[in-house]
């Protein structure tokens, strides 16, 4: 006899749809993606296209947990932020439904407050964090578009902060005479290990970018490696700016590719604990354990 679900566990992120049927303790069952992501939907549009792809699975009488850019101004419902720190009953007792849908729930994110003002976000990542076990005073890094280190202490999320680290990789690649001819990433490790030196060794990100043509220029890398000094200089500007926690644990949730050279780069920088997870695993624990506590 087939396992039952229990919770039908919604992550939309700004580019794509995962939508999961999740079994007692937060194993999924089933799962099912769209390319219809949260950046290009209007406000009614989240509804219909929910439906679209998973209709037979909403008609089950499941409670439906829904984390990720779905909560983001002009999106299906504006989720305010919960400022850190931030424990899952912060979260739980926060969850509310669009107008056009009273059986789902919208997970919040949480932010970071610095004197009253609004200093950093994050929104998804939060239910990937309590998806995790081991959270006692770890890092909890996700890379990626804008890339996410969560502080946690006690079980709770602690503070934040966020780097553009693929969205400038992106940027300079595309848009600047540092790219010109550049090759694609991922074929040269030592490459990157320059670069994540030569980040870790200089405090100046902009000048440290130049150095890609400077290098070039003196025949020290090919255009073919390029792309992976780039990134070796990006990831290690990261690793440089959180030096001062290298004491801590550090668990990354994200694309394994991506999570190898962040370990590589966490290594070179003196980081000695990391691990990687899986993020639609710890997404769907998210989401089961936001549901357990408001089943009590």
């Amino acid at each position: 006899m087939s396992e039952p679900a229990r919770l039908i566990g919604v992550d939309w992120g700004t580019s794509n749809l995962r939508v999961m049927r999740i079994a007692e303790g937060g194993r999924v069952l089933d799962s099912r993606s769209d390319p219809r992501g949260a950046g290009g939907l209007s406000q009614d549009a989240f509804l219909p296209v929910l439906q679209d792809v998973a209709a037979d699975w909403l008609t089950q009488d499941l409670p439906v947990l829904c984390s990720g850019m779905a909560g983001a101004r002009g999106r299906w419902r504006e989720m305010p932020y919960l400022p850190c720190p931030a424990g899952i009953e912060d979260l739980a007792a926060a969850v509310a439904s669009p107008q056009d849908a009273p059986g789902v729930r919208l997970v919040p994110g949480v932010a970071v407050f610095e004197n009253g003002a609004l200093a950093d976000v994050a929104r998804g990542e939060e239910t990937q964090v309590f998806g995790l076990d081991a959270l006692e005073d770890a890092l909890v890094v996700a890379p990626g578009t804008h890339s996410k280190w969560i502080r946690t202490r006690r079980g709770g999320i602690d503070g934040l902060r966020t780097f553009l680290t693929g969205e400038l990789f992106a940027a300079v690649r595309k848009g600047t005479i540092l790219g010109a001819g550049m090759g694609d990433p991922g074929g040269d490790d030592d490459a990157f290990a320059r670069g994540v030196g030569r980040a870790l060794n200089d405090p100046a990100p902009t000048a440290a970018l130049f150095s890609v043509r400077v290098e070039g220029l003196a025949g020290r890398l090919s255009t073919e490696s390029a792309a992976d000094y780039l990134s070796g200089l990006l990831i290690g500007a990261e690793v440089a700016a959180q030096a001062d926690m290298n004491d801590r644990p550090v668990i990354l949730i994200g694309a394994a590719p991506l999570c190898r050279r962040y370990a590589a780069a966490l290594a070179q920088g003196g980081f000695q604990n990391v691990r990687v997870a899986d993020a639609a695993s710890a997404t769907a624990q998210g989401l089961w354990r936001i549901r357990e506590v408001l089943s009590r």
